[in-house]
């Protein structure tokens, strides 16, 4: 059976298109989970961490991964405790403030979760440590572990952008088109340029 051409086009600009939304929600529940939590750690803590908002999807592409961690390994903890684990890691990679990190550390403490904070930790260096192979695997060269959680949002849709691999499609109009939506979602970080040649090279590598 042949297939038209033009029929062929129509089923990749479909493909795209929900690629794109894909990828819009996604970054956009990472964001909403950001907030979420940055409510939840004044509600329940007092803690002022506005600032974190600042880093959008890129801090709930980190730490999103790790509270479905803490649920499965630590099902005994309730959502106050599991928020204040995750405000800690968060100030730890994000905030360069030692006393309101010592702040937050005196609040795990009191709370008796010291080690299963030392565990998350851990667990979030290891997630680090993977996407930073995955993104040299990939030939993206990051300078700094700042550079390397800037683009963690990237992490929870990793599978989209693996979905948008169409036969016949064009890498660099599919990174460009991938890399414009993000960039357009006003929640991430990154340029445009930049961010079309990371998902080019993403998209080469599962090629």
């Amino acid at each position: 059976m042949h297939y038209n051409p033009y029929i062929q086009k129509y089923e990749r600009k479909i493909i795209s298109e929900g690629v794109e939304d894909n990828v819009k929600s996604s970054l956009q529940k990472l964001f909403d989970f950001v907030v979420d939590i940055i409510k939840k750690s004044e509600e329940y803590y007092g803690l002022n961490v506005k600032f974190l908002v600042t880093w959008g999807a890129s801090l709930g592409g980190m730490i999103l991964p790790l509270k479905q961690w803490i649920e499965g390994e630590y099902p005994e903890l309730n959502e106050k405790q599991i928020v204040l684990l995750l405000v800690g890691i968060a100030c730890n990679y994000f905030y360069d403030n030692e006393k309101f990190i010592r702040g937050i550390l005196d609040k795990i403490k009191e709370e008796g979760l010291e080690d299963t904070f030392k565990e998350v930790l851990i667990k979030s260096r290891n997630l680090r440590d993977s996407f930073f192979n995955f993104m040299k695997s990939a030939n993206v060269t990051l300078g700094s572990t700042l550079e390397l959680v800037t683009y963690s949002f990237l992490i929870p849709i990793i599978t989209d952008i693996q979905s948008a691999i169409t036969e016949g499609s064009d890498i660099q109009t599919t990174a460009m088109t991938i890399a414009k939506r993000l960039v357009a979602s006003g929640v991430v970080l990154t340029g445009q340029i930049a961010l079309t040649e990371t998902i080019k090279k993403i998209i080469k590598k599962f090629q």
